[in-house]
């Protein structure tokens, strides 16, 4: 009866994945200097969103966590441009603009879980 919609669990897991995704990009363009530092990132939301994550549970609450945790570990990017000559792959234009998108990803995730929760409370009357 008191369930989450899955539009606002869709946004929730949208923003939690905005912020890691934010994590990785702000600790790539911390190393943009370190010799042979491949920059990393994590997988798209949708891939994310839909993993199947190998969780057992051990107790109740285990699954409750987001089983999504599980794709949220950053990888190797292979869309880097070309290595640097001290063999590091971190370019900080593509960083910025990957932050951009990112950014843009956390505002819509938050805009549609604002607009979930009106629609909730226009349903509740209040």
């Amino acid at each position: 009866m008191f369930e989450i919609p899955d539009v606002m669990r869709m946004a929730q897991a949208m923003a939690r994945h905005s912020a890691a995704r934010h994590v990785v990009i702000a600790e790539n363009i911390a190393q943009a200097d370190t010799p042979g530092y491949r920059a990393r990132d994590l997988p798209d939301f949708a891939a994310s969103y839909h993993a199947d994550g190998v969780l057992a549970a051990t107790r109740p609450t285990h699954l409750d966590a987001d089983k999504a945790q599980l794709a949220l570990r950053a990888g190797i990017d292979g869309t880097t441009p070309s290595l640097s000559p001290n063999g590091n792959s971190v370019s900080i234009e593509h960083e910025m603009m990957r932050a951009a998108q990112n950014v843009q990803s956390h505002e819509l995730a938050l805009a549609v879980y604002g607009s979930a929760r009106t629609v909730l409370r226009a349903a509740l009357g209040r």
